[in-house]
């Protein structure tokens, strides 16, 4: 029993430790509950959305640095995992949300790598109203 547990506490952190400096990590809807742990921004996009395709480079230039400000950079493929789209209550593209330990907020600032560093760095993202539990990712509803 012991060992299991050891085994999939294991496969729980693989995206993260596989995922290599200024990696996005994809996030699916077998992955998603790693994001309820540790500090996480998430971008939901669609490949065909220009917003999406004109956000891609400072998404990627943004996780150049989710090492040094100890947060992962995810991206969901609403195309890909449409169940995760509902899940997250998504109705424009591209939606961004910042995860702190399963604490869930909206971010709804400017797009550059720039300013996603300072919400970051700066905590920014404190003074944000979280996601009502009642519609938060993880509920039951």
């Amino acid at each position: 029993m012991a060992l299991y547990i050891v085994h999939c506490f294991l496969l729980a952190l693989l995206p993260a430790v596989l995922a290599k400096k200024g990696d996005v990590i994809d996030i699916t809807d077998d992955s998603w509950r790693d994001i309820l742990q540790g500090e996480w921004m998430i971008k939901f996009y669609a490949p065909w959305c220009p917003a999406c395709q004109k956000l891609q480079p400072e998404w990627k230039e943004f996780a150049e640095w989710g090492d040094d400000l100890n947060v992962n950079i995810a991206k969901v493929d609403v195309t890909a995992q449409p169940g995760l789209s509902g899940r997250f209550i998504i109705t424009a593209l591209p939606t961004i949300y910042h995860c702190k330990d399963g604490i869930f907020r909206k971010y709804q600032g400017s797009r550059t790598h720039k300013d996603f560093i300072n919400f970051v760095n700066e905590k920014e993202w404190e003074s944000i109203e979280p996601v009502s539990s009642w519609f938060s990712p993880d509920s039951l509803l």
